[in-house]
Parts: structure tokens; sequence; C-alpha cells
């Protein structure tokens, strides 16, 4: 008979599929291996969730049967829970009574342990658990024999609740504290990386009552299970208990917080849920207290009377019932409402009609800190132009209300007047103001602004309730409109990005390139664009495109007219001086006259019609080379912060894009008088990399076949992504121009691909699909593309590509890895994964270094000439590589190679 099995399970989720490899193979003339992986899984599982480490899985073999134990050293007993079929928790025993022929709980010296047993092969009737598994009698076993220096226990009386009612709301609480615990294991919450605040939360609801949370929950299964209609509730604990129950009820209260605002997938407690959990912990802290400090223990108000007390603190609605439909009306209208705008006017109309206000504004907060009137309704335009956007920290009532999250009533002028000065003298008769912020959680994202008649009661208390309903519900409305219209811009952006790659790829010339990413911009991303370039003390334009055609070309004639000094004191100019982008949002008169040179470069620039800009310098690898103006004018629309970022990722990949293009006329106009124009332009694409790459150091090396060859499309490239940095070698099928030109879109699309797409295979999948549009029927590349990540961890994909050698330690090893299909045929390449240790190196080549042959005609062993990789410092291990190759195979090799070095060096 084979000898028991023992593991010891580390804490936390990945316990589960550790179990599951450890059981597979043990069961070779045992039970049912997918029963035995099932019945291992949930027990395993249910003590991950409600037990305490450290914890052991035990398999022991015998005659026609495997019993399956899982210990660990907590107290909390497991339940078998109602059916339910909205519960995300509460099924795992079920199934094992199901797979098992018997299962229990048995008490060990340090807690429990969760046993089951499976038969061999035999078909087995569902089993309850059995004797040494009445959890009932093994709790009343535990409460009776106290650890020496244990706490004393305490009995609460509680006395009678619907058992409907508690079972549902430990069923709703065991959903919340399943997700919560999966959150604290993954450690993200809500989508984002868990605060300490989270985790804090997290660790109260999950473990801090779990002993109390699962008495309750045991009396409440067992009085409907033998379908009593109330529960008495009768808990014995001890007087620390009192101080968890507080945190407890606290922590519950902003997880629901967290729950109405979609961080978890569970929904907010109902409200009779959140009346029995206020009365039940209220009730039990009171009473373990008392009884702490000798006194007897009160008697609890009835959970009926709590409900009475609660229905009667909400009767004050019955008189805002009209105020409610109103709302209703408005709340549809906004459901209905898709972008910003709609949800302005819907509430601005409704607020004149319903409330009698003579003017409304719905003031939305950007991001750069300016409040913006979204909508307008009533009043003189001419009057409340001034007021159409403001900075947070001007002196008027709507900033102060957003500042402080607190809504404002101004009765009549003089308070108007006496509190806010820069609104002295706006209103020629009597009126009255009231403001109310629009608040998601703990953060003003606007204000709703409306003005009264002199007389009217805004300071009812149902008046001001409505506002402030009104205001939550735009204040949703508006939250979810503007993140509709965030993904929209995403996708746009994406889509963009897209484009952006075959645009900048598609040609060396340098004007056609800058003419194409001003196309690019206009009408998408502006209403006019502007490139331009540093020549001697000038910038000089080389791409300008506008929305409208007439404009263009008026726009053309200003500038030939009035050039921008490289030494101007704001715009492009400053720009290119600085490296540092500029947004205004919206543009003042004052800066036009500050840009200015005369009166006529003003009319000029006040023709433009310029609402918003934004000036992005163009960085290349030498510096800056000049600038992209990019303007709205009569589209309405505005620049904000959240377009900084990706237009300055934009003006990037057109800075490497003009700069390689530049660099290509000018070395083509230096080949005159040279035999290989390939190889000048191949040396134009592959500029220098930088010497690092956040943890990963850099080297690359290129080297020609000979001086009168023309060279083939060897390349390399590294990008730098979400702070992992990923590598490129290829080699194109073919010689000359054409395998230049080649290089060149693979270039494209790797810098543009690497930068936006997440796994390595559709990076690899990307650039193959726009590749296909560039080559003949019968060309390919070669590729292989590393991702060295801020850990260590790496990741290879190879189409095709000789595979890359790792050192470490002193010794070189090749990678193995799936060779794929090369880029041009198709290639959806698998990834092979690792990790570097500190000073390791990834070396990855071109077939120029496994093809080169020593003077017999016989190929060189790469081992031979790739030692320096592994044993040279990091500066000369290429060089190193070079030199070796030639000592070997001569000075003149028989074809192009390229050396790309990547060491992980974090800090």
């Amino acid at each position: 008979m084979p000898a028991p099995s023992k593991l010891a399970l580390k804490a936390g989720l990945e316990a589960v599929p550790c179990a599951r490899r450890f059981v597979r193979g043990l069961a070779a003339d045992g039970p049912d291996p997918y029963d035995l992986e099932l019945v291992v899984t949930e027990l395993v599982t249910n003590a991950v969730l409600y037990g305490e480490p450290p914890m052991w899985l035990r398999v022991v073999p015998d005659v026609g049967r495997t019993r399956v134990e899982v210990a660990d050293t907590g107290r909390t007993m497991p339940q078998m829970a109602l059916p339910r079929t909205d519960s995300m928790t509460g099924r795992g025993l079920g199934l094992v009574a199901t797979l098992a022929q018997r299962w229990g709980v048995r008490r060990t010296k340090q807690g429990k342990a969760v046993w089951a047993e499976l038969a061999h092969g035999a078909i087995h009737q569902p089993a309850g658990p059995t004797s040494d598994g009445d959890i009932n009698k093994l709790l009343e076993l535990w409460a009776d024999a106290l650890e020496p220096g244990a706490e004393p226990l305490y009995t609460v009386r509680l006395g009678a609740v619907p058992t409907d009612l508690l079972v549902d709301a430990k069923a709703h609480i065991d959903n919340v504290v399943r997700e919560l615990t999966l959150a604290r294991e993954d450690g993200r919450f809500g989508g984002a990386e868990a605060t300490a605040a989270v985790a804090k939360l997290i660790d109260t609801v999950t473990n801090s009552f779990a002993d109390a949370r699962s008495e309750i929950k045991r009396q409440a299964v067992a009085a409907a299970r033998r379908g009593d209609a109330e529960t008495d509730l009768v808990l014995h604990l001890p007087a620390s208990t009192a101080e968890a129950a507080e945190a407890y009820m606290a922590a519950l209260d902003d997880t629901d917080l967290h729950a109405r605002a979609a961080r978890l997938l569970t929904l907010a407690t109902p409200p009779a849920h959140r009346v029995f959990r206020r009365w039940y912990l209220t009730a039990l802290v009171e009473q373990l207290r008392a009884q702490a400090a000798g006194l007897p223990a009160p008697l609890p108000t009835s959970f009926a009377q709590a409900l009475a007390d609660e229905v009667s603190s909400l009767a004050h609605m019955r008189d805002a019932w009209n105020r409610l439909q109103l709302l209703e009306k408005v709340t549809g209208e906004l459901t209905g409402a898709s972008t910003v705008e709609q949800i302005g006017r819907a509430v601005a109309h409704n607020a004149v009609e319903m409330l009698g206000a003579l003017v409304v504004r719905v003031y939305s907060l950007g991001d750069d800190g300016v409040l913006r009137a979204i909508s307008a309704h009533g009043g003189s335009p001419e009057l409340y132009a001034q007021f159409d956007s403001f900075s947070l920290d001007e002196d008027y009532p709507a900033c102060q209300v957003v500042r402080t999250r607190k809504a404002m009533v101004l009765r009549n002028r003089a308070e108007i007047d006496a509190g806010f000065p820069p609104l002295a003298g706006v209103y020629p008769v009597e009126r009255s103001l009231h403001l109310v912020p629009l608040t998601v959680g703990d953060r003003a994202i606007g204000c709703l602004a409306l003005t009264f008649p002199a007389g009217s009661d805004i300071e009812d208390a149902s008046e001001q309730s409505f506002l402030a309903a009104l205001a939550d519900a735009v204040a949703q409305a508006l939250q979810r409109a503007t993140a509709m219209e965030t993904l929209a811009d995403a996708n746009e952006r994406l889509s963009f990005l897209a484009d952006a790659s075959v645009a900048l790829a598609a040609s060396l010339d340098f004007r056609a390139t800058a003419d194409a990413v001003a196309s690019l911009m206009v009408p998408r991303l502006a209403d006019m664009c502007v490139l331009s370039v540093l020549e001697g003390d000038h910038l000089v334009p080389v791409a300008l495109r506008h929305a409208d055609a007439e404009r263009e070309q008026w726009a053309r004639e200003m500038g030939r007219r009035f050039p921008t000094s490289a030494a101007g004191p704001a715009g492009s100019a400053r720009a290119v001086r600085t490296g540092r982008s500029e947004l205004v949002a919206d543009v003042p008169p004052v800066l036009l006259e500050q840009a200015a040179v005369d009166d006529e470069h003003l009319a000029a620039l006040q023709g433009i019609g310029m609402k918003s800009g934004l000036v992005v310098p163009l960085v290349g690898r030498s510096g800056a080379i000049g600038a992209m103006t990019l303007l709205y004018t009569n589209s309405g629309r505005r620049y904000r912060s959240t377009d900084l970022a990706f237009v300055e990722d934009v003006a990037r990949r057109a800075s490497l894009a003009l700069e390689t293009a530049r660099a290509f006329e000018v070395q083509s106009e230096r080949l005159a008088n040279v035999t290989s124009i390939a190889q000048v332009a191949q040396h134009a694409i592959l500029a220098p990399l930088p010497p690092r790459l956040g943890p990963v150091r850099l080297s690359a090396r290129y080297s020609s076949a000979t001086a009168e060859a023309q060279v083939g499309g060897d390349l390399y490239e590294v990008v730098e992504r979400a702070g992992s940095t990923r590598l490129l070698i290829g080699d194109v099928r073919g010689k000359g121009l054409t395998a230049v030109r080649t290089a060149t879109v693979v270039l494209g699309e790797f810098r543009a691909a690497a930068a936006d797409v997440d796994a390595l295979p559709a990076v690899a999948a990307q650039i193959d699909r726009r590749l296909r549009s560039y080559i003949e029927a019968e060309d390919f590349v070669t590729a292989l593309i590393a991702e060295i990540g801020p850990d260590g961890r790496y990741q290879v994909v190879c189409c095709g590509h000789p595979p890359a050698l790792v050192a470490h330690a002193g010794r070189l090893g090749a990678l193995e890895v799936d060779p794929g299909v090369p880029l041009g045929l198709g290639s959806v390449p698998r990834t092979s994964r690792g990790r570097l240790a500190p000073g390791d190196r990834l070396f990855l080549y071109t077939d120029g270094v496994i093809e080169a042959r020593d003077a017999s005609g016989g190929f060189i062993a790469l081992d031979d000439v790739a030692q320096p990789v592994a044993l040279a410092p990091f500066d000369q291990a290429l060089d190193g590589v070079l030199a070796a190759l030639r000592s070997a195979a001569g000075p003149q090799l028989g074809d192009d190679l390229a050396l790309l070095l990547a060491e992980y060096a974090p800090g």
C-alpha cells in the first residue's frame, strides 16, 4: 500500500494550483483523478479563504479508498451553505459532499483538519459530515476548552431576527469577503494597485470579525434548515470582539462606498441589511463592554423596533414626493444623454422649468484647474460671456464651492457684492444665488450655479435637498459621459497611432514625412498644424495644414511674411529652447499681443482665430530639431492636459521619422562619389542606441561586408515601454536599397507596435501584417524580438531568426525558442520566457556571425567568437566579438552583421 503523502502549503491562492499539481499521479490505482483534484481544490480553497496559515495537505491511501485532509491553525469552522443562485461562494463543501463517500472536521492540537474519503472506482452516494465532523458539537467543545491565558467569553443575546433576512445578509457578506480575499491575493483593487488603506480595509473585513461572523452564519443556516421563520441569535464572544466589531462596521461602510463607485463586482449592501448590520453590531458592542466592566448586559432594542425607527426617520421624504418625481424626469433625460454637452443642456432647461431659476449654468472642472461652462440657459449672453471660464483659484462663488465641496447660498446683491468683489455691480436688479458642488466620492468635478429672482425661498430644506440630489445625478452622469468620451478618445488614439505608424514609415523624403505628420493631425487632433524646423536663427515652416483650405493658403502667406525667430520669447521658439511643451487651453488676447512683432503681425495672429493651442518640441536623438504647433480655431474644441502626453508621444515618433529622413537626405547628398548608396542608407537608419533604458544597459554594432559591396538589411532597435525595454534584431532577405527600404519599414513598425501593443507575439503579428504591402512575394525578414522587465523577467519571440544567447556567471547558453515563420510570411510566433539576474546579458545577432567561414572554408563556431559577451567588460564585449570574428575569418567578412547586447543592471 502506498505511503501517505504530505505537502506544506504556502499562504495565498497559489496554494490551490500547487495542491492540484501535488495530487496528480498519486491516484494511479485510487479514486478518479478528476474527482481527487476537485476535492483537493475545494478543501484547499476553503482553508485559504477561512483558515489560518500554516496549512498542510495530506493524502492517505487505504484499502478501497483514499483520505484527503487539509489542516490549518484556524478555529473558524467550514460550513456547507444553503444552495443559492446569487452567491459567489459556499458551494465548495456541497461539491465535496457529492464526490466523497464521507467528509468531516476533526480538531487538532494546532487547529482543525477538514477531511474527505473518496472511493476507488466505486459509485457512491452523496454524504453529509460524519460524527467527528459535527460542527455544532465541535464548536461547543472548543468553547468549553479555552486555552490557558485565553480571554473569557461573554454571552451576547440579540433576540429574534427573520431567518430569511439573516441568511441573505450573511450570503452578501460572504460574497464581499470572497472578492476582497481575491483582491488581497492579487494585490489590485478596482483595476488599480491596492493602497495601504485599501489593504487595511480588506484585512479588517476578511479577518478581524471572522469568528463572530461565522457563528452568526452557522446559526442562520441551522435555523433555515429547520424551517424556523426567526433565528434567536445568541453568541459567545471575548470582550476584544467589541473593538473588532466597530472596525468591521466602519470597514463595511467603506466597502459600500467602493461598491457604489463600481470598484467591486459585489453590489452595495441592501438597505435592510445595513439596518440589521448597524443594529446587531451596536448591540453586540454595548453588551460586551458592559459585561467586561462587570455590569449587566443591557437589553437590546428588538430588530422589529429598529426597523420601525428607520421607517420613522424617513417619514419626511413624503413631503419631497413631488420633488422626487421631477428629479426622476431629469434623471431619465440624463440617462439618455451620452455627451457632456447634452447633460448640461438637459440640466439647464429643467432647472429653469422646474425651479423658476432665471439663469442656470453647469460648470465642469478641467484637468488644468479651469472651470468651464458646458451649458448656460437664460440671462444676457453679453453680460455672462465673461463667466464662461475661470481658474479655480479666482475669487468667484463657483470656485469657492468647488474648492470646499460645500453648497453656497447668497440671498441678495448685498451679500454677493460683499462676499465677492469681482461680481459687484454685475446684476442690475435684485438677485439671489444658489451654488451646489458636483462631486463623485470625495472629488469635486464641477458646479451647478442658479440665479433666482428676489424673494425666492431658496433656503427651504426640500429645495436644498432636491438641488443636492440633482447635483449628485448630474455628477454621476458627467462622470459616465466623461468615461465614455475617454474610451472613445482612447480608441481613436489607437487608430491614430496605427495610421501614424504607416504614414511615418512610408517615405524617407523629409518634406513628405513632415507633410504626412501635419496631414495626420488635421482635423483629428487640430484645426491647424504647423511643423517648423530650426535653420540658423529662425524656425522655418516645413509643413502646414488647416481644416479650411482657404485659410491654409492665407496662413502660409502669413508664415512667409512673418518668420519666427528662434530667439522669440514664447511659442515654438521657447519650446525648442527649453525642450518643454506648452499647453494653453484658452488663448487670452494678451498672449497674442506679446507674441506680435507689430500691429500688422498682431492682426494676422488675431485673424487665425486661435482658441486653444499646444506647442510640442520635436526632439530627436541629437536634440531639439524643431517644434509642432497645434491650434483649435473655429471647431470649439479645447486642449486638455490628457492631450499633452499623447501629442508628445506622436511628436517623439515624428521626430525620429523626420530625423531619419533628414539624415538619409544628408547622407544621400554625400554619395556622389561613393559606389554603394545602400551602405550609407543602412547607417542612416541605424541610429546610435542610448547607453541605458531603465534597468538595461545597451550596446550595438553594425559591420558591412566590404567597402564596395552592397550591404543587406541587417537592423536593430530598442524601445522603452512602461518600465520595460523591448529589443529587435532582424535581417532582410536581399541586398541594396530595396533591403534598406524594407528595413526602414520594419524599424518604423517596430517603434510603433512596441510602444502600443502589450503582447510580443502581437507586436510581431502587427509588423508582419504591415510589412506585406511593402515586399515582393518571395521576400521576408527574419527577426527576434525580446522584452526585459524591470524585475529582470524576459520574453522572447523568434520569427525564423537565430536564437539569442544568455550570459550568466561567465558562461554562455543558447535560448530555447520556437523558430517560427519569418516576418512577411504570416508570422505568429510563440513566447519563450526566463529571468535575468543582475549582471546577466542577452546577446542578439544576425546570421552574418554564424555563417562566417575560416580560411579552410569551414563555419566558425559561435561559441569560439562569442566568449567576450560573457567575460569582457560590457563596453568592450561587442568589439571583442568582432575582433574574434575577424581573427578567425580575416578582415573582410563575407556578409553584413548586426550585434545587440543588453545587460540587466538595476539601480
